[in-house]
This record gives structure tokens, sequence and C-alpha cells, in this order.
């Protein structure tokens, strides 16, 4: 009996072993690819993968990225799970940090995969020598001309031609205003006008001698800038240059060549679709003197955390076969559409029919061969991410937040020298900040003296243990709350915990994974260096909390009050009118705000001037836009109050409106000293909530992004909030570690307010 009973025990040992290996070998099988957000594109990589199985019996999972801009982060978070890509689809200036901090595999290229793409392909992925992704699709962009204004033999292949010739199609009527423009730039922006900054000698970033990008050499300082700014200020005074400096997104310059009223200007293939529609005889062409576009490629890398390198290297050749990027492509161009989202590197589909029969796709693709990759450091993005580059053309192109003229060297100075601050600091080697002994034993000792006395009091009082329970009550209701608790645990305590733990790291965009203890790092230098910020970004912050909550809660018990006294079908009518703003996703609203308070085009102004009142700054000026925000936060806040307030209304006596009545008392007198108080008191834990929520108000950063931006490079905008400031930090300059300092540092006022309010409360309720 005992052997058999050891040898059942045996094969049931070797039953799950074996259930367990072809488990794990059916999971080494399977590999998973991220790809981009076309959907169509998606649909042929599945088919890919289907034919890939059939062909070698490895299952292929695909999953579609809807935004390209959050791969990087998505994989650092997922790299080494259970369900981690194999294969990812992303941006190569996003290479940087990550190859430093260890999350992509260096690739092995040979000469047949060499010879079937563009050398661009290859260079844009290449980082310190060595190569982690093959570029699938080139986005570039050129000179956009309407062939019913410019034929394209008479388009210009020099500098100087394209300014003559701008000029000759830029007409005017009788009153001297501009109906068509021969070019049409935007001053502001640095990505699209980089070949003519490069013209003028300016630059980004410079490079050693080996070829390597030297994040440290800056070209925005360089005294051919002020060639370049002298020629802008020239278009803009001619009518050339857009003069809305908030149009970050080109839609009036966009608009104005889709109605047919723009010759040329520098864009890519964007919003094909709208040209088509409008019915707008385009062509795209390089630019001129073959002035080199600043391209960002987008192509397949591998995670160094892949279970089957040779099975994901495999998959990846397949879909670098010739004949799967010519499907790829042609679902990525919307097939007969031939949108141009998706501009091939490899040389086969370059040269298909596909391509070279369409006149766009194919200029598209000549113009491919000559640009220049942006920069796949880690910090090569620090310009563009940060607001200082927009802030400062803008600064020197349209003036200061006051309206005054700036020097344009001063300026250009100040945005180089703050990069290389940025670039030093995302670099530097921050040493331990240790704290002494006894202060750490002297916070102990007070921290169990407060337990101590607590647990006095309550015994005294006799709160401390108020009802015995049995044991299977405790125990039932632990297991009711088990779920609650794990959740509360996972979504709530455990983020908090980790946040404090990053805040005592040196984690950033070049140590997102060896990162290490720095101790009290963090805080010495929020407590010295950014003080001054952090004490006045403080104020505002509490100011705008404190001032929404109280407007909405008065407004919102004000409305409350007027309904209850009106017809009860009126009342219900309004009561659902008002509560609109509060169901209505707060990404909609916010974007109509924006839109409706638009200096230029707003339907707020437009409104005003026909009453003669002019352009109001309601999101430019300093002050109004502060006040904007305010307001704009009030109105999506006070249909909560109004609602609580409706149902307190019905709790308050009528004999004390009887009795103000009887004394004379009039309605304004009998809102301000019975309903409001009386309302107030019973939202007390209410309206603290409310202002923990304002204090952590992002909506302000989707309506303004924190401008009116300061004068001086670096310091917080107008409308920033400390966690604006904090979003900022943590994403713009990569220094996460002491974006998360900053969110404890909010975390503690925040809970020191709640407790300290709450017990306030507690008391007056006692009395």
């Amino acid at each position: 009996m005992k052997k058999l009973f050891i040898f059942i025990l045996a094969f049931f040992i070797v039953s799950i072993l074996s259930v367990n290996s072809i488990n794990l070998q059916a999971k080494s099988e399977t590999i998973r690819i991220w790809v981009g957000a076309i959907a169509k594109e998606k649909a042929v990589m599945e088919q890919i993968a289907a034919e890939y199985k059939e062909r070698t019996g490895v299952t292929v999972k695909v999953y579609q990225k809807m935004e390209i801009f959050t791969v990087p982060s998505a994989l650092v978070n997922n790299a080494e799970l259970e369900e981690r890509p194999d294969i990812v689809y992303m941006q190569a200036p996003d290479i940087g940090g990550l190859v430093k901090s260890g999350y992509l595999v260096s690739l092995d290229i040979s000469d047949d995969l060499r010879n079937r793409f563009c050398p661009l392909a290859f260079e844009a992925f290449t980082y310190n020598n060595k190569v982690y992704g093959i570029g699938y699709s080139n986005d570039i962009y050129g000179l956009l001309y309407n062939k019913d204004l410019i034929a394209t033999e008479d388009l210009p292949k020099t500098w100087e031609e394209l300014f003559t010739k701008a000029e000759e199609l830029t007409i005017t009527d009788n009153s001297n205003n501009i109906i068509q423009r021969g070019l049409y730039l935007n001053a502001t922006d640095m990505w699209l006008n980089y070949p003519l900054i490069r013209k003028y000698g300016g630059y980004y970033y410079g490079k050693y001698p080996n070829g390597d990008y030297n994040a440290y050499d800056v070209g925005f300082d360089n005294p051919g800038m002020l060639d370049y700014v002298a020629k802008i200020k020239e278009f803009r005074k001619k009518g050339m240059v857009l003069n809305n400096p908030n149009d970050k997104a080109y839609s009036d310059i966009t608009n104005e060549f889709a109605s047919g009223k723009v010759a040329m200007y520098f864009q890519g293939l964007w919003y094909a679709w709208l040209f088509q529609n409008r019915e707008i005889n385009y062509g795209i062409a390089p630019l001129p003197e073959k002035a080199k576009p600043l391209s960002t490629v987008q192509g397949f890398v591998i995670n160094k955390y892949t279970r089957n390198p040779e099975v994901t290297t495999d998959f990846l050749e397949f879909i670098l076969e010739d004949t799967n990027q010519q499907r790829l492509i042609e679902a990525g161009n919307n097939y007969e559409k031939k949108t141009g989202e998706r501009n091939p590197t490899n040389l086969s589909v370059i040269n298909s029919d596909y391509i070279q029969t369409d006149e766009i796709l194919k200029s598209l693709s000549n113009i491919g061969y000559n640009v220049e990759p942006f920069p796949n450091i880690p910090e090569g993005t620090l310009w563009y991410n940060q607001e200082v580059t927009y802030t400062t053309f803008k600064t020197i192109f349209f003036g200061d937040s006051a309206g005054n003229e700036v020097d344009a060297m001063y300026k250009l100075t100040e945005l180089a020298e703050y990069i290389r601050r940025n670039v030093l600091l995302l670099n530097e080697t921050v040493d331990y900040v240790s704290i002494p002994w006894w202060v750490y034993l002297m916070v102990t000792a007070v921290v169990l003296s407060l337990i101590i006395v607590y647990i006095i009091i309550k015994k005294r009082k006799g709160t401390l243990f108020p009802r015995k329970f049995s044991k299977k009550q405790t125990a039932i209701a632990w297991c009711l709350m088990l779920p609650l608790l794990f959740l509360l645990g996972m979504f709530y305590v455990y983020p908090i915990f980790h946040n404090f733990y990053l805040s005592f790291t040196n984690y950033s965009g070049v140590n997102l994974r060896d990162y290490g203890l720095v101790g009290f790092a963090n805080y010495q230098q929020i407590f010295k260096e950014g003080i001054k910020g952090l004490f006045s970004m403080s104020i505002w912050t509490v100011f705008f909390a404190f001032s929404v909550i109280t407007l909405s809660f008065v407004f919102g018990t004000l409305l409350a009050t007027l309904l209850d006294s009106a017809n009860a079908k009126v009342a219900k009518i309004y009561r659902l009118i008002y509560i609109l703003p509060w169901v209505i996703p707060a990404v909609i609203t916010l974007l109509m705000w924006q839109g409706l308070l638009e200096t230029e085009g707003g339907l707020i102004n437009q409104m005003l001037s026909l009453v003669g009142i002019g352009k109001v700054p309601w999101l430019t000026n300093r002050i109004i836009a502060r006040v904007s925000t305010i307001l704009v936060m009030v109105w999506f806040s006070f249909p909560y109050y109004m609602v609580i307030a409706f149902g307190f209304l019905k709790s308050i006596p009528k004999e004390y409106y009887e009795a103000a009545k009887v004394d004379g008392g009039s309605k304004f007198y009998i809102f301000c000293h019975i309903t409001l108080p009386l309302i107030f008191r019973a939202l007390i834990p209410t309206l603290i909530m409310g202002f923990i929520m304002q204090f952590n108000q992002f909506g302000v950063y989707m309506l303004t992004q924190g401008g009116p931006a300061s004068d001086v490079l670096g310091n917080p905008g107008a409308t920033d909030l400390l966690i604006t400031y904090v979003f900022n930090t943590a994403f713009n300059s990569k220094r996460y570690a002491l974006a998360a300092s900053y969110s404890v540092i909010i975390f503690i006022f925040v809970a020191v307010f709640a407790l300290i309010t709450m017990r306030v409360n507690k008391k007056r309720m006692e009395v």
C-alpha cells in the first residue's frame, strides 16, 4: 500500500511537471508585438503574424498602441512583465534613454538588410555606434505648394529665389489687406523652420568628431541666428508670418492653404485628407538648396527582456521582407487613397509602382533621401518638450508679456544656457545626502509619544475599544473588507509609498532602471535652489483652490435657493441645464473653453467686438489668465454644489425663515445669515474634499498649458499650479525623482490640511 501511494504521488508530480513544461514551451513559442495607431496597418500585421505561424508554428500576438509618444514609458512599465512585448514600434528619438537604461537589444545588421533599406533606417536608430532598431517609416516634410498658384517648374531652387517668389505671389486688395500669400511661416515653430535656421548657422545639437551628438553644444546663440530673426521679422512685416503666436498646431496656416490662399509653406502630408476634401491641387517638393528637414523615423526595436531572442529576431526579419513592407506601407497610406502617412525606408517599396506612379508619394520618398534625423540621445527632446523654445521665439518676434520688444541675442543666449543647464542637471551625479542618526531618533521618539498620548486619551474616555465583538463577527467583517483593502492597497497605498521611495532616488530619463538611493538630495535641492518658486506657486495654488471652492459653493447655493423658490416645472428645466457642465467630459469642455477664450478668433472676443469692446487677452495676459482659469473651474464645479445644496435646503426648518421675515429681514439677509451658514456647516467635509481636488486640478494645464509663460526661462507660468509644475518637471526635463519629491511635499501639505480642518470641524460639531 505504501509503495502504491509513493507510485501515485510520483506519477502525479511527473504529470504536473510535464504539464508545466508543455505550458512553458507554449509560452516560449509566443511573442508579442506593439504596432502603431493605424487600424489597417494592424490588420496587415495580424495577417503577417498568421503567415509566420503557419511557417514556424510560433504564435504572434499583435497589440495596437494608439499614442506613439507614450510608448517609451509603456515599455519601461511592461518590459519584464508576463505579457511583455518582444518587438515594439516606436520613434527613433526616444531610444536614447531606453538604451542607456538597458531596455533595448543591439541588432546585428546583415549586408543584405543594409542593401534593402535607406541608410537613414539604421542611422536614426544608431546610438554609440550600435544599431538598436530598423526604420520603417520616415516622418518628414518639405515645401508644400498649390499648383494653381505656382507651377512645379517655377518652384524656387535657392533660398533667395524662395524669398523673391514669395513676395511676387503675395497679393493685396485695394485696402491693402492680404488676399493671397506667397509663403506662410510660423515664427514660433522650431521643427519646420529648422532648415531655414540651418541656413543662417543655427542648430540644435552639435556632434563630436566620431559622429555622436554633443548635448552641451547648443547652436541657438551664435551670431548667425540674428540674421534668421531679422529675416522672419521682415517676412512678418510683409504679412507672410502667422500673426497668432498661440497657434502651435498650424490650424490657421493649414486652413488658409486649404482655402487656396497660400502658395507655399513648410509642411508634411499630415493634412492630406483635408486638401483632398477641399480639392486643392497640391504638391510637395524638396526644400530650396536641398536643405535637410528634421526627420522623425519610426521603426521596430526589440525588448532586451524578450524570452525568445532568436524567434523575435527571426520574426522581425520576416516583417522586414520586401513583400511584407509593401503590404504594411500600402495599409498605412490607406491603400488607394495614398494619404502619405507612411513614407517607406525600404528601397523595394520606394521603387514600387504604388509609390512611383503617385506624384505626391514619389516626391515624399525622394525628400526622404536627404534629411537630418532627430537626435536620439536622452537629452534630445529637452529643447522641444519644454515650452522654453516656443516661449523664447514668441518673445523675440511678438514681445514679452507686456508687449515690449526684447533683445534677440539676450533671449537666444538665455535659451541656449537654459538647455545646457538642463542637460547638466539630467546627467549630474547626485550625491547622497544623509541625515544624522539623532534626527531619526528624535522623529521616532516624537511619533511614539504622540501615539502613546493618543492611546491614553482614548482609554480615559473609554473610546479606545468601545465595543467587543465575537471572533466570528470579526472574521466575517475582515473577510468582507479584504477585497476593498486589497484594491485600496494596490491603487492607493502602494503608489503613495512607491512615490515616497522614488523621491529618495536618482530616477531620471537616463536612470530608468539602475537608479539608486540618494537620501534627501532631491529635497535639499527643492528647499535650497527651488524654494522661491515653490513658495510662489504654493501661494497661487492655495488662492486658486480657495477661490474656486468659495465661488462654486456660494454660486451653487444661490442657484439652488432661487430654483427652490421658483415654479417646480421651470426649476426642473433649469436644474437640467445647469448640471450639464458637470456631466460633460472635462476634456471636451476644456477644449471648448480654450477655443472660446482665444484672443484671435475666439467666440467671446467676437461677441465683444459687436459692442465695441476690443480683444481681451483672456489666456495671454498674466492677471486675466488667472481670473479666466478660476472662472472656468467655477463653471465646472458649481453644479455639484447646487445639487447638494438643493437637497439640504429641504432640511432647514421653515421657522428660521418665518422668524427672519417677521424681524424684517430681506431675502439677501436671509440667504447670507441663514441659508448659507447652515448649508456651509453641513458641507464642510465636502468642501474640504473639493479644496483638495482643486489643489490638484490638472484641468488648468489642459486649458492654458501653464501659460502665459514667464519672461524668465524656467520659472513657472502664470497659471502653473504645483501639480502642473510637477508634471513639467517629470515629463519635460525627465527628472522623475525630483518630481516625486515635489509630489510628496504636495501630499503632506494636503494631508495635514485635511486632518486639521476635519479636527476643527469635529470640535465645532461637538460644541
